[in-house]
């Protein structure tokens, strides 16, 4: 209809969503093979080196619902956009990171990302077609399972011939082209969920 907006192609947006799921995935799995290098350069123990992988996965618990809550209330393309730009502050922190306790922290903000995947989940129900939504979300599922076998073999490689650092290096460049593609071709979604706010109003003018 004239006055419309013209909607980006469904494979488009898949793409995007996928990059960004790719980024979230390696960077998972990547510090992986890089502990006993971290712990060298770091000169710390295996519990404090340990929670280089655990941080990530606390915080991502933690904010994975939050984000994906405010998602369905203030837009998931905005929410996505807003955990790859925290993920992405993470990891150029953390390839910045000067001790074990930086590290660690960067880690912990680059939990964030872990929203990636609820809110693409999310952005596919809302804007594919019915027949399209399940080849959609199960190309999402398989980007996550590859990303994660991937990165352990490429995080060994950058460590053998580079250094620990490109595993953050790589995992920035990866989540910043996933911004830019999502703020350029997801569409936000129309459909939103009340706020809590708006519907204590609603019951309080009901009475």
């Amino acid at each position: 209809m004239p006055g419309e907006p013209v909607r980006q192609h469904y494979n488009v947006t898949l793409a995007a969503l996928a990059l960004a799921g790719l980024a979230y995935s390696l960077q998972q799995t990547m510090v992986l093979p890089a502990l006993p290098a971290l712990q060298e350069d770091f000169g710390t123990t295996t519990t404090w080196t340990t929670w280089i992988f655990t941080a990530f996965l606390l915080t991502s618990a933690v904010l994975t619902p939050i984000l994906g809550k405010l998602g369905d209330q203030h837009g998931k393309e905005r929410l996505l956009a807003i955990s790859l730009g925290i993920f992405l502050i993470g990891c150029i922190g953390a390839a910045a990171a000067w001790n074990i306790w930086s590290l660690i922290g960067w880690r912990a903000v680059q939990g964030a990302g872990g929203a990636v995947f609820p809110l693409s989940f999310a952005i596919i129900n809302d804007e594919f077609p019915r027949e399209k939504a399940g080849q959609a979300i199960g190309a999402i599922s398989a980007v996550l399972a590859a990303g994660g076998g991937l990165g352990l073999p490429l995080s060994g490689i950058l460590v053998d011939y580079l250094s620990w650092r490109w595993i953050f290096i790589v995992g920035a460049i990866a989540i910043a082209a996933a911004l830019v593609l999502v703020i350029l071709l997801v569409p936000e979604s129309p459909i939103r969920a009340p706020c809590c706010s708006r519907r204590s109003s609603s019951a309080s003018s009901s009475r």
